[in-house]
């Protein structure tokens, strides 16, 4: 052996047995109370953390910590026998897991891919501390974190919002934590309360703050998300409700437009075909609108001709039937009234008042429709009711094969004739439609429409022009 591998041969080997748990000048330690005994010269200290599973996934469990300022070294312990002394910090082992930020990086979390349950917590350094959290009790088969929306909300002021709600499945939690953040989730306040109630922002009832000062006031009109965490004594989160709101009403809104005149907007909503819980709320924006706006009430049984009933929700909104429709997709069950808004140059435009009925009138999507021709190039379309006779008017859209628009109109009748408006009520097209042309494939789309402005019944055909 040659003596640049000899030497290379001794500093191994003295490397090797001084990072061992024997001896040595180096120990690297094996377990939490092991790191404890390194960091003898710091104070001890606790820190927040509790732990989640992901929403319908009891295989990934989030693991949240609050990072004070200056923390340093975070780290992820668990133990490897759940059955432990989860008290005796010998038994937990450190694990390397994926870290990020959330609600802009007030709050951290690390993502634990394993469905096995255990005993976990986390810990960092400050300036001469060693903060360690309580033990957490990952419970995400045994009892999944159950993730919703319901938490009811009232303004006793507008800027106010009072948030109120209920245990879940599991009746465990002993306290709640509230994050209000903004429409890109950075945070805004981080509260913790015993009781199921919190109002921005009235400390009177927190026990526990982790704002460092105290937060700006929310502004009107624009989109804050509330998120809730049910926490049981073992720090496992059963419950997490994540709502967004918007502080300001409909009647406040038209209040500060005042200088517009008011006028009426077209609109109806039914379900998605096959799924009760997506509503699609259609309507027809006029030439130059803009600023297209959903509302809603909290649910049915409140009074739909005041306006102060409705609340704004932020919805994804796409183009339709050729672009001369747009939509809105609600995913949410509950039954409710709602209306759409928008602004053409010096005019609010108010659909009238949807009742949803995506549970007890569900949308029925067919195929059926008898297509005949008296007249070449002009088709005559005839269908029934579906299962829910209560059909007032009928809005046949009839588009190219590459969605292009034809015509919309609408008739009380359950028959429309291409290019004969003789039964048509109202009629959507802005310019006399196009003759078809033989032998292209295009589609006939109808749609039921209630009242109560509710769509029972879609019919959608493809044909082939004769």
């Amino acid at each position: 052996m040659n003596s640049k591998r000899f030497l290379f041969f001794i500093l191994f080997v003295s490397v090797f047995f001084s990072c061992s748990d024997d001896g040595g000048d180096v120990v690297v330690p094996r377990n939490l109370q092991q790191y404890i005994d390194e960091n003898s010269n710091r104070e001890i200290d606790n820190l927040i953390a509790c732990a989640t599973n992901a929403e319908a996934n009891t295989s990934l469990n989030y693991i949240f910590y609050y990072p004070v300022e200056g923390a340093t070294d975070i780290r992820y312990y668990e133990m490897e026998d759940a059955n432990a002394d989860q008290t005796n910090f010998s038994n937990y082992r450190r694990s390397s897991l994926t870290q990020e930020a959330v609600f802009g990086g007030k709050l951290e979390r690390f993502s634990r891919p394993s469905s096995l349950e255990t005993w976990c917590l986390v810990t960092y350094l400050t300036e001469g501390k060693l903060h360690i959290s309580d033990p957490i009790k990952l419970k995400n088969t045994s009892k999944p974190t159950e993730y919703s929306a319901s938490t009811n909300i009232t303004y006793p002021t507008t800027l106010s919002p009072k948030f109120t709600w209920e245990d879940g499945t599991i009746k465990e939690n002993v306290i709640y934590f509230q994050v209000i953040s903004d429409e890109e989730n950075s945070f805004i306040s981080g509260t913790y309360t015993t009781e199921k109630t919190f109002q921005f922002y009235d400390t009177s009832n927190v026990v526990l703050n982790i704002n460092t000062s105290t937060p700006e006031d929310l502004v009107e009109d624009e989109i804050y998300n509330f998120t809730l965490m049910g926490v049981s004594e073992d720090n496992w989160v059963n419950l997490i409700i994540e709502k967004q709101f918007i502080p300001r009403n409909l009647e406040e809104y038209i209040a500060v437009n005042s200088d517009k005149t008011l006028d009426t907007a077209l609109a109806f909503a039914g379900n998605a075909n096959g799924n009760k819980e997506t509503t699609y709320i259609y309507y027809y924006p006029i030439i130059n609108s803009f600023d297209f706006r959903y509302y809603e009430t909290e649910n049915t049984t409140v009074d739909e001709t005041d306006f102060s009933n409705y609340r704004r929700k932020n919805l994804t909104n796409v183009a339709v039937f050729g672009d001369q429709f747009r939509r809105f997709s609600n995913n949410r069950s509950k039954e409710v009234w709602c209306v759409v808004t928008y602004i053409t140059d010096g005019k609010l435009h108010i659909s009238k008042p949807i009742r949803t009925k995506n549970q007890t009138r569900t949308t029925e999507w067919k195929s059926t429709v008898e297509i005949t021709y008296s007249e070449t190039l002009k088709p005559t379309f005839t269908w029934q009711d579906g299962t829910f006779p209560e059909n007032e008017k009928y809005l046949q859209i009839l588009t190219k094969s590459d969605n292009t628009f034809l015509s919309g109109t609408f008739t009380t009748e359950k028959t429309f004739t291409y290019y004969d408006d003789s039964n048509v009520i109202d009629n959507l097209n802005r310019t006399t439609p196009p003759a078809l042309v033989l032998d292209d494939e295009n589609t006939f789309n109808l749609l039921g429409i209630s009242s109560d402005n509710w769509v029972n019944l879609v019919i959608q055909k493809t044909f082939i022009v004769e």
